[in-house]
């Protein structure tokens, strides 16, 4: 019987895993699994000279040995590690740092100028009480300066049990419909209840080679990132999202596993001639976007390996159902009836997994809805957060009294226990595997004086899924009349990440709402959905 999952001792070698053994390649580096237990316990003692348990250490880069080493050293030293998006604008940056307050930040080689304009800076765009470490900077700064003294020794607490299950573990940012992000807080309940579970789907072992794409920034990433290491697999770190430079990659180092985004299969795919050498490959896991039932067959056929999606969010620490790789096996069956009904099932996110209780909820009553009816998905697990950071009223929101969360999301259960989701809530653009909530766009917008109303939502991309439009109502005045889509667009990539800024613009001369006055999206996409200007960014 396997040992409880401990976060604190994932890579450990006094747990059993093979201290020769690669952990870890990135690029032309390597790390074996003792040299990454001797490097994460200095960085554990590091963090523990100068806070306390329970205090915030901030990464801000793309994914590294670095990044992968401050995670397990931050559970070794049971400080709270916040991964934040790269991507953000520095606005952006500033109000989620503001907003975690970590004692310190660790930043990769690319974003040392602007993390440092956020952190060095003074007045409302400064971060306060934060200092800097820098990634391959060589001065006092740097990442080895930092954990010069510090010896690779084994902790004193990695001889006590777990910490409290309900402290938090790690804090990752999911944008809120009101504009303002919001800090999901992961406790170590939630990661022993996941993990375990995410390696068991995706077969992972002493002999999986994982393909780390996904941004550590989302729970995908963290959760590859930790399934891995808790299984003792080899994790290829790999920030080249191009199908190309993928193939590349797993053929180079023999991947077995691979999670992608939906949006990257499909990439993958079309990108894969036929000399392209997949045969390694045991397991690919794909979500966070739909995928057209002609992409998945042509994945299918061409991948030729077990295939799962997996539906979760950041707030459930990840999987609630899975998609198994028999109902994907099934939609090539021989026989009509089998096959119709799996490929009918393709469209699904699967069977909520154990210890994970999904019900679907009236929108207007709160009354639970009998097999077939369309409502909200709540789920109820183990996995839960514990809520967000600095904000009780949205927790009391998404975490009802009885244990309930309520992700947002419109779907239904058929018989058999498939969740189906239908639409979102929360009108979610999700484009390439990003999520992008419209109130942000839309509050960005606002303030160019050109503008006068402005609503967004998301219109079909071949490439990326789903992309911003914004429908536009032009202020009176010169200044409205002289707005055009150039303009709209480069205001907006002034103030907000370069994944949420709109592709397309439409101008119109009102916007539909109701007696509330609340928009009428739905109205929007009917007109939009179909013959809208592309605008590629």
């Amino acid at each position: 019987m396997a040992p409880p999952f401990n976060l604190s001792r994932i890579a450990t070698v006094a747990d059993g895993i093979d201290a020769n053994r690669i952990a870890l390649i990135e690029e032309d580096l390597t790390m074996t699994y003792g040299e990454l237990d001797r490097e994460a316990n200095r960085v554990a003692k590091a963090l523990l000279g100068e806070m306390r348990q329970g205090d915030r250490v901030a990464f801000v880069g793309r994914n590294s040995m670095e990044c992968v080493t401050l995670q397990l050293g931050a559970a070794r030293a049971e400080v709270v590690l916040v991964i934040l998006n790269w991507r953000l604008h520095p606005l952006e940056l500033t109000t989620v740092l503001n907003d975690a307050a970590p004692g310190l930040v660790v930043v990769g080689a690319d974003f040392a100028e602007s993390v440092s304009a956020v952190v060095a800076g003074s007045g409302p765009s400064s971060v306060a009480n934060c200092r800097m470490v820098l990634v391959g900077e060589p001065g006092a700064n740097g990442w080895d300066a930092w954990l010069h003294g510090f010896d690779g020794d084994a902790l004193d607490l990695l001889d006590n049990a777990e910490p409290a299950p309900e402290s938090v573990a790690v804090q990752l940012y999911t944008s809120g419909t009101t504009g303002r992000p919001k800090g999901a807080m992961l406790t170590r309940r939630g990661f022993g209840a996941t993990m375990p579970d995410t390696a068991a789907i995706w077969e992972l072992d002493s002999t999986s080679v994982v393909l780390s794409v996904l941004p550590m920034f989302h729970i995908a990433g963290v959760g590859t990132t930790i399934g891995a290491l808790a299984s003792g697999s080899t994790l290829v770190i790999h920030n080249d999202a191009r199908a190309e430079s993928m193939i590349r990659a797993i053929e180079r180092h023999r991947v077995t596993n691979l999670v992608l985004a939906s949006v990257m299969v499909q990439m993958l795919v079309e990108a894969a001639g036929s000399d392209a050498d997949l045969s390694s490959l045991k397991t690919v896991s794909y979500g966070a976007a739909p995928i057209s039932a002609q992409a998945l067959e042509q994945a299918i056929e061409r991948l030729r390996c077990r295939m799962m999606q997996p539906y979760g969010l950041t707030e459930t620490t990840g999987i609630l159902t899975v998609l198994d790789a028999e109902d994907h096996r099934a939609a090539s069956h021989l026989d009509a009836v089998v096959r119709e009904r799996a490929v009918s099932r393709l469209r699904s996110c699967g069977r909520a997994r154990p210890g994970v209780e999904i019900r679907i909820v009236d929108i207007q009553t709160g009354n639970t809805l009998p097999t077939g009816g369309v409502g909200e998905v709540q789920a109820r697990t183990a996995r839960l957060m514990s809520g967000y950071a600095n904000l009780p009223d949205a927790t009391a929101e998404a975490l009802l009294a009885d244990g309930w969360f309520r992700t947002g999301d419109i779907g239904e259960v058929d018989a058999d226990g498939y969740l189906f989701l239908r639409d979102r809530l929360k009108d979610t653009i999700i484009s390439g595997g990003e999520n992008i909530y419209p109130v942000e766009v839309e509050d960005a917008l606002q303030w160019h004086p050109g503008i006068r109303e402005v609503a967004v939502i998301g219109v079909p991309h071949d490439k990326w899924g789903e992309t911003p439009l914004a429908v536009v109502v032009r202020a009176e005045g010169a200044e409205g009349q002289s707005l055009d889509a150039d303009d709209v667009i480069g205001f907006a990539r002034s103030r907000l990440a370069g994944y949420k800024v709109p592709s397309t613009v439409a101008f119109v001369d009102s916007l539909p709402r109701n007696a509330t006055g609340k928009v009428l999206r739905r109205e929007l996409r009917e007109s939009h959905w179909v013959g809208h200007e592309r605008r590629i960014n």
